[in-house]
């Protein structure tokens, strides 16, 4: 297993913030096609975000109204537990559109794996002069993608395995939950659970440190950290999915692969799913996190770039002119 280091999460970091940047300076993603990919995400991010809203919304208003309508006594008890419940659901519908966006990414896969490869197409075009030697040989092209087995058929096998772990993952915080609820116990079952994402994110020393940092947290920032962790894991996997499903990789290589740039994913992670978490625009920060992976992978696998690990656009735009 890789050490983690505070150096890999800066570089996975600054990795994020310099692939975004390439992908808004990308001229060619301001072609028909490419546009009518994130408008599409945008449009059907915010369809979501205002129906899931609507579906708890609208229920719980009528029950407060029925609540003053036919009910005589003091309902400000009753009111604190709709409230609560409101937040609490909200809260919960939240991710209905991730989980919504990850599951057509695998059912149609093509529009995100079409932005990944047109960014690395880009970064190509700004580090080799359009050279494909280098670029392509790291990320195979979609003819050789095609040799890997039927597309159809790995992308239901892909959506069969992303569901089995959105359910595995339901039942861990059904679980937790469940055993907050517990006397005495109960207390410290979240801080636990972030010292174990925390482990299985980042390695042993971390684990240790963030687990003892939660028990100092508040209850609600505690489960949204470890929601954080998770979600970002989730997150890192599917943002890669264009470059595994070019490769024959088993599970454990996969794991192997994961491990070794952990820090750096991580950081990447961060900032993908900050961008996955605004309101109404979450798909189009998906597909922008998407597109700004292809540069973060170039600087993650061999063989190494020319060019170091704080280059700036500015300068990759210098190289291509010279």
């Amino acid at each position: 297993m890789a050490r983690w280091t505070v150096s890999g999460l800066k570089k996975g970091v600054l990795d994020a913030l310099i692939g975004i940047k390439l992908v808004l300076h990308n001229p060619h993603l301001k072609k028909k096609k490419y546009l009518n990919i994130l408008f599409g995400l945008l449009g059907l991010s915010a369809l979501l975000y205002i129906v899931t809203h609507a579906l708890v919304t609208i229920p719980l208003k009528a029950m407060r109204i029925a609540l003053l309508v036919w009910t005589s006594k003091d309902v400000q008890k009753l009111e604190g537990w709709l409230d609560q419940m409101h937040k609490a659901v909200l809260d919960l519908v939240s991710f209905v559109p991730v989980v919504a966006l990850l599951f057509l990414r695998h059912v149609y896969p093509k529009p995100l794996d079409e932005l990944f490869m047109e960014s690395l197409r880009y970064v190509d075009e700004l580090e080799n002069n359009g050279n494909t030697s280098y670029v392509f040989a790291l990320v195979p092209t979609e003819r050789e993608k095609k040799k890997v087995g039927p597309t159809k058929q790995r992308s239901w096998q892909n959506l069969a395995a992303s569901g089995q772990r959105v359910w595995k993952k339901v039942r861990f915080a059904l679980l937790v939950f469940a055993l907050s609820l517990l006397p005495i116990v109960g207390p410290h079952v979240y801080p636990l659970v972030g010292a174990y994402t925390t482990y299985k994110t980042l390695g042993n020393t971390q684990g240790v440190a963030v687990g003892i940092c939660f028990f100092l947290l508040p209850r609600w920032a505690t489960v949204r950290l470890i929601r954080a962790l998770i979600g970002m894991r989730a997150l890192m996997r599917e943002l890669l999915e264009p470059y595994f499903s070019r490769r024959r990789l088993t599970h454990q290589e996969k794991l192997k692969w994961f491990s070794g740039r952990k820090d750096v994913l991580f950081g990447f992670s961060a900032i993908a799913y900050l961008m996955m978490r605004v309101p109404f625009v979450g798909f189009v920060g998906y597909g922008v996190a998407q597109a700004a992976s292809a540069y973060m992978l170039t600087r993650v696998i061999e063989p190494a770039p020319r060019t170091n690990d704080t280059t700036d656009i500015d300068d990759l735009q210098v190289q291509k002119n010279k």
